[in-house]
């Protein structure tokens, strides 16, 4: 690491600063800031603590969707980062047809866990054609947490699931760990908050954002939000 790095302080330290920035927000443009400034923040410091010779390492980039086969959890302000940027990006069109592709993932992996996901490997409904992340820029914590350094050892891994001996996919478990403590604080921070702390998936998340954009007003609020 380029410097002394303490996770347990730096994990205070985005607790304090997730209270800070969802304290306040009242509308989606305003909660889609406050996130923006949180990943920024999350991966300036990834660069400052990481070791840049295991961050070379890192073969991920654009176009490879390999690992989204994956169940993917998100917090509600990321769901709203989400549905916004797609408002503004996407024709009414192009969101009618996204609507149907998150319903029809959703139908099809609803009751499925993380292993029989895996199994049955339904694609995520925001790759493109090409296998490119269509939400890149403001993609859940959980997806920037997940790297590799064999593209080709996660296609294996995926195909071979379901079979005894598939390969094991060597990650930066440094950069994991790091984004996996951002979530859980950005998380406790909304309960301290009494806003509503539960994970839900990202498919149901969002589909039930871009059907009743009144639910972010009820989160903000402090109410329970129901998702389907």
């Amino acid at each position: 690491m380029q410097e002394s790095f303490d996770l347990s302080d730096y994990a205070l330290q985005v607790r304090k600063v997730s209270k800070a920035l969802m304290s306040s927000g009242c509308s989606s443009a305003e909660v889609s800031g406050r996130m923006h400034l949180l990943a920024v923040a999350t991966e300036r410091d990834l660069t400052r603590f990481g070791d840049s010779a295991e961050r070379s390492l890192v073969a991920c980039g654009p176009g490879c969707g390999a690992c989204c086969v994956l169940n993917v959890t998100v917090l509600f302000p990321e769901a709203i980062t989400i549905t916004w940027f797609l408002k503004r990006r996407f024709s009414a069109e192009q969101l009618d047809s996204l609507r149907a592709r998150l319903q029809d993932l959703l139908t099809r992996t609803r009751w499925l866990d993380d292993e029989e996901r895996l199994f049955v490997r339904v694609p995520c409904a925001f790759l493109d054609a090409q296998g490119s992340c269509i939400i890149h820029s403001v993609r859940p914590l959980l997806c920037r947490s997940i790297t590799s350094i064999d593209p080709a050892a996660c296609h294996d891994a995926v195909a071979m699931a379901p079979l005894d001996g598939a390969p094991c996919v060597e990650m930066n478990l440094f950069h994991k760990q790091f984004i996996d403590t951002v979530y859980t604080e950005l998380a406790g921070a909304l309960e301290e908050l009494g806003l509503d702390h539960r994970p839900r998936r990202l498919s149901a998340a969002v589909l039930s954002l871009l059907a009743e954009p009144g639910m972010v007003e009820t989160f903000l609020s402090g109410g329970a939000v129901p998702i389907n």
